[in-house]
């Protein structure tokens, strides 16, 4: 899907390799940033990311750490 979308990014995008994300340490997905725009895949997670537990992480530790991140203008990166 995201390498089906069209945005001024998308080259950039496109070259970037994924990093490993981490919440407090602990592995918790896989991300890229190009310019605005971000991605993360949540390791454990599916469609309802804030439901699951990964790892030493809380129920929704990491989905709080990447809606925090959001929310302030961000892009995702460790912690």
């Amino acid at each position: 899907m995201v390498a089906n979308l069209q945005t001024d990014f998308s080259a950039e995008f496109d070259q970037l390799e994924f990093t490993n994300w981490t919440v407090h340490g602990e592995a918790a997905g896989l991300y890229k940033n190009a310019g605005t725009f971000s991605y993360v895949r949540v390791f454990g997670a599916g469609h309802e990311v804030a439901a699951y537990e990964w790892g030493s992480l809380a129920r929704g530790e990491a989905a709080l750490e990447m809606f925090s991140q959001i929310m302030s203008n961000s892009s995702i990166s460790s912690t």
